[in-house]
Order: C-alpha cells, then sequence, then structure tokens
C-alpha cells in the first residue's frame, strides 16, 4: 500500500515539475558518495534549494525523471517506516532501469522513524546520491551528523544576502551605475536593512512583511523549541527572545539576560535562562560571536555579542537601532561567507585597553582582516574612538587590513600611519566596485 502511494507522490511531482526558483550562492557538490544535508532557520528556503540543485543537475544533461523528491510531511505518507523506504530503490529502477547512480531528494526525512539507516546504506553502496533536509523541530544538523555517521557534509542556508536580494528583484548589477538605477539600489538596501533577506517575502508590502516575521517568530517558539525541547514556560521562552532582540549587536552574558528578564517580572532560574538561550542558538534564531584570544578555551568563557539571525526580526518587534542593524548585517554577511566559501573563516570581536573592534576575520593563527561598522561618520568624536580601537587591534595583532563599513561614506585615509579603507555598506554586501 505505501509503495503505491510513494509511487503516486513521485509521479505527481514529475507531473507538476519544478517550480520557477531563483539560484542561490551556496551551490552543493553533487557527485560525491555521501549524503548532503542542508540545514538553517526555519523559512530560509531550504526545498527550493533543492528545487535549485535539482535545476543544476538538469542543466548539467540528467533528465528529470532521474530525480526522485520526497517530502516526508505528504500527509499520505503518515506512517511511513524505515522498511518502506526501500520502495523508493525499487520504484527508481522500475523507472530508471539500467541506472547506475540514483538521485535521491528527501525532504523532511526525520518524519520516518529509523530513515538514517536507509541513507546509510544507499551511501555505502555507493550509487547515490542524496540529498537531505530536515526540521530543527526534529532534527538537527548535529544530530543529522551523528546518525550517519561521518557518512554526510552539512550546509547551512543562511536568508538571502543583498546579491541574492537584488537578484529576487530581479535587479540586475551593470556598471557604471546611473542615478537612477543607484537611487534603486539604494531604496532596495532601505528595505533589506528594516525587513531583512527571508525569501518568502521579498516581494510583500511593509505590513505583510512584518505580519509574516511575526508568525515565524511564533512557529520558531511553538514548532522549534515547545514541539521539540517540551519548553513549558513559553511566555518566559517569547520574553526572552524579546531581550535578545532589544539588545542585539551588544555583548550580553547570561547574567545580564537574567537581569533583564527579571526587571520584567520574568521568574526563571540561570541555569534555566542558560537552557533556553542554548535552544535559540540551537535552531539557529541568535548567532553568538566571541571576543578573539590566543586560547580557545578563553575565547568560549568570554560573554559573545548576540546577532540576529535575520535583522527583520528585530522589525517585527519594533526595535529600531539602525546603527546595530548595519552591525548585525554585516555579521550574518561574514558568517554566510565562511559557511558558502571560506569554512577556514573565523569571527569574533575584539576588546583592549583603546576600546572595541567589531570584527577580527582570522584563518587560523592568522588575523587577516579587522572590521568597524559605523553608520555615520559625522560625529568626530566617535570616529575618532572607532579609529583608535582600530588602530590599536592592528597593532597588537599585527593585521594591516582594516576596513570601516559605513552608510555611504567612501575613502580612503591613513591614520597613525596605518592605511583605513572605508567602504559604504552596499559595496562591501556586493563585493564590487561598482
Amino acid at each position: 500500500m505505501m509503495r503505491e502511494v510513494l509511487e503516486e507522490v513521485i509521479a505527481e511531482f514529475w507531473e507538476l515539475g519544478l517550480p520557477e526558483v531563483k539560484e542561490r550562492e551556496l551551490a552543493l557538490p553533487t557527485n560525491l558518495d555521501t549524503a548532503l544535508s542542508i540545514f538553517g532557520l526555519r523559512r530560509v528556503g531550504k526545498t527550493h534549494f533543492l528545487y535549485a540543485t535539482m535545476k543544476r543537475l538538469m542543466g548539467s544533461g540528467l533528465p528529470f525523471r532521474r530525480l526522485f523528491y520526497v517530502n516526508f510531511e505528504d500527509e499520505r505518507l503518515v506512517g511511513m517506516t524505515a522498511k518502506d523506504l526501500s520502495s523508493i530503490v525499487e520504484l527508481y529502477h522500475k523507472h530508471n532501469p539500467g541506472a547506475r547512480v540514483l538521485y535521491l531528494f528527501l525532504d523532511e526525512v526525520q518524519a520516518v522513524e529509523g530513515w538514517e539507516k536507509f541513507v546509510r546504506r544507499m551511501v555505502e553502496r555507493g550509487n547515490a546520491r542524496v540529498f537531505l533536509t530536515g526540521s530543527s523541530s526534529k532534527l538537527l544538523s548535529k544530530e543529522i551528523a551523528t546518525s550517519l555517521r561521518g557518512r554526510t557534509l552539512s550546509f547551512q542556508l543562511f536568508p538571502l544576502s543583498f546579491r541574492e536580494f537584488l537578484e529576487f528583484k530581479e535587479f540586475k548589477l551593470t556598471s557604471p551605475l546611473t542615478e537612477a538605477r543607484r537611487g534603486r539600489l539604494f531604496a532596495f538596501l532601505d528595505e533589506y536593512v528594516r525587513y531583512g533577506g527571508f525569501p518568502g517575502i521579498v516581494d510583500y508590502p511593509p505590513l505583510l512583511k512584518i505580519r509574516t516575521l511575526q508568525e515565524y517568530l511564533d512557529l520558531i517558539v511553538y514548532k522549534d523549541l515547545i514541539e521539540r525541547y517540551g519548553v513549558e514556560k513559553s511566555s518566559a521562552m517569547k520574553a526572552l527572545i524579546r531581550v535578545i532582540t532589544r539588545n542585539f549587536a551588544r555583548k550580553t552574558s547570561v547574567r545580564k539576560l537574567h537581569g533583564f528578564l527579571s526587571s520584567m517580572g520574568v521568574k526563571l532560574s540561570k541555569p534555566t535562562v542558560y537552557e533556553y538561550f542554548s535552544y535559540l542558538e540551537d535552531v539557529g534564531f541568535v548567532v553568538p560571536v566571541r571576543k578573539y584570544h590566543g586560547n580557545t578555551v578563553e575565547s568560549l568563557r568570554s560573554a559573545p555579542k548576540l546577532y540576529l539571525a535575520d535583522i527583520g526580526f528585530a522589525e517585527a518587534l519594533g526595535v529600531e537601532d539602525f546603527g546595530f542593524r548595519l552591525e548585525n548585517i554585516v555579521a550574518v554577511e561574514l558568517l554566510r561567507r565562511k559557511h558558502y566559501s571560506d569554512p577556514l573563516i573565523e569571527v569574533h570581536y575584539w576588546e583592549g585597553r583603546e576600546g572595541e573592534v567589531d570584527f577580527v576575520v582570522s584563518r587560523g593563527p592568522k588575523v587577516s582582516e579587522l572590521i568597524q561598522v559605523s553608520w555615520s561618520v559625522d560625529d568626530p568624536e566617535t570616529m575618532r574612538r572607532e579609529v583608535k580601537a582600530l588602530i590599536s587591534a592592528s597593532r597588537h595583532l599585527r593585521c594591516g587590513n582594516l576596513k570601516a563599513i559605513t552608510w555611504d561614506y567612501e575613502a580612503a585615509e591613513t591614520v597613525d600611519g596605518k592605511n583605513i579603507e572605508f567602504i559604504p555598506l552596499w559595496k562591501w554586501l556586493l563585493g564590487a566596485g561598482l
């Protein structure tokens, strides 16, 4: 019976065809004898990312019917067991006789108990390319890795980068930019800084963007946290999310979070606050960045600066702090670049006697870049403080690659013998000298 249902689901997928999808900057290898798992915050576009991967395979000449896609949250597949998964192999060879390699796309695979044994068997046979997604309410990326015992590579998908956001808006980057196109570019940047980069809301009007982001927050609380961890005090979890959002891009300890909650009349013990915070980190809502230190243990002990996985959550909860929004966007972009293209990158902040530097980018023991983020350079005292910290960190960490990311100021300046590149946010995000 389940075999027939599976065949119906797969035939329906072929009949409907692939929807229109946009390419993302993350690209999966498609020729490895290992399972590839895609994880990320809810609604970042994991399913559509699978569709885009399928389109790439078809572009290289693979027939559409060689692609088997199954979404295991389909109500017709309720009650499916690991034993039933073997039917996928039978059906594949029924519809593709003589195929030497199977291409399987298993969406929300955690819905089938014992799925990992089936996937492990497919991978160990060496004749299957398996692509997985899993909801963080049921299965975290680290648990996929544990379940498959080293037979998987995990890739984190983030909300849209600004370059991807422009692609979704069908805004083509050309050089030179005319005044009209530059005006449109800044309008899109303002929208991105305000509402973030979730793919599903790119073309929504402002009010609908906010309502949808609030719904995403509810999904994170009720599905990812309450369903997964059995959080009993949902109101306390919501309060913690509000406290973190109101203090994003700032150095914050669990002790401080506990103090903020207590001042709001929320009664949670410090161990419970720590536990709830770790849940938010696990599901990808909050991204902690720790202090740079030569000793890894000391770095882990430091109070982290907390960033939101998507700046739109600040808008959804009515938090402004425009300057901190820029810093949050830079933090997530640095982590996106680490996960998409340069896994050796490590991102920290710096704190010294002369002040704080927002980001220290390193590869191994070598610091490759120091970045300060400042919305405006109009206040001389603020800029003097920012530059002083940057130069001090440069000397201490022996790094000469110094950047100050601003809203719209662009210049190359030499201060105390150190060259500093002031670069507008949009140019840095696009990585192009337009």
